[in-house]
């Protein structure tokens, strides 16, 4: 299956000062190309095509052919496929390309896909000479994640924090036993419900119905949680307010509640394995509800 997609080409300022260019050489003397995914919606492809490649398809096919022949972009859709060989893509599409460009931004078909793009020519009578081929890219899928049950963690600092101003000290309730509360709590959401569990669906346990008074036509209770997610190197150790999360597969989220009138702070950082590099990020939530 073919199919035309829309590209353009990378246009090259000139440069106005050759020396300041003069350590990267114009060419590399080698036919190769090379294919990167720049967002969901977008892919790179540069290369390089020198003068013997040329040289040698003219010497297999003639002038006449090769002169006839549009210069293409093939580009495959090789998802699920472990081996590629150039015959076996789920469908590829076609569009023309200028080989002196020497880079194309490729509008991709379809987002979280594996692409390989292949640079040659497509002959009158349909034959396609391949060129160069690049390497095999992964487009990112462009949406929010589909997996909404990871167990998420409480810095044990925010805690503390939600603790306090929860009014436990008023009431007399000590962190063990308000632990041994919000444990009970937590098992009543882990009840089957009648459609598939989730930590969605089974939140709303959380929400205690108010007593229903006959002099009230309407009542209404709400409540605030923030997610926080990311990611870092995957030899990077990361922290929240201090305390040591786990990565997985380099990326890691937490869920904080969020009470009316709180402000919750959480400072992120990652270090290297030595301990000599540190990145860190702060974020503050505010949580601010009128009466």
């Amino acid at each position: 299956m073919t199919q035309n997609l829309s590209s353009s080409a990378l246009v090259k300022p000139a440069v106005k000062d050759a020396k300041a260019e003069a350590d990267i050489p114009a060419s590399y003397g080698k036919t190769e190309s090379y294919l990167l995914p720049k967002d969901p919606a977008w892919l790179f492809l540069f290369w390089e095509i020198t003068a013997a490649t040329i040289e040698c398809i003219k010497s297999q096919y003639s002038a006449d052919v090769l002169n006839a022949a549009k210069t293409i972009i093939r580009l495959y859709d090789v998802t699920g496929i472990s081996y590629f060989d150039g015959t076996n893509a789920v469908q590829f599409y076609d569009m023309p390309v200028i080989f002196e460009a020497r880079s194309w931004y490729i509008n991709a078909p379809a987002t979280g896909r594996s692409y390989v793009a292949d640079l040659g020519y497509l002959t009158a009578d349909g034959r396609f000479i391949l060129v160069a081929r690049s390497n095999q890219t992964l487009l990112p899928p462009g949406k929010i994640s589909d997996i909404i049950d990871d167990k998420w963690m409480i810095v044990e600092g925010d805690f503390q924090k939600l603790l306090k101003l929860s009014g436990a000290d008023y009431i007399g309730l000590g962190a063990s036993e308000l632990m041994q509360v919000i444990g009970q709590r937590w098992k009543l959401t882990q009840l089957p419900s009648s459609g598939t569990p989730t930590s969605w669906s089974s939140f709303a346990l959380h929400l205690e119905k108010p007593e229903k008074k006959e002099d009230e036509d309407i009542w209404l209770k709400a409540d605030c949680e923030i997610i926080i997610y990311g990611s870092a190197s995957r030899n990077a150790t990361v922290s929240i307010n201090g305390q040591i999360i786990e990565l997985k597969e380099g990326k890691f989220s937490i869920r904080q509640h969020l009470p009316a009138g709180s402000v919750v702070d959480l400072p992120i950082k990652a270090q290297n394995a030595k301990g000599d590099k540190v990145r860190q990020i702060n974020i503050k939530a505010l949580r601010e509800q009128g009466k």
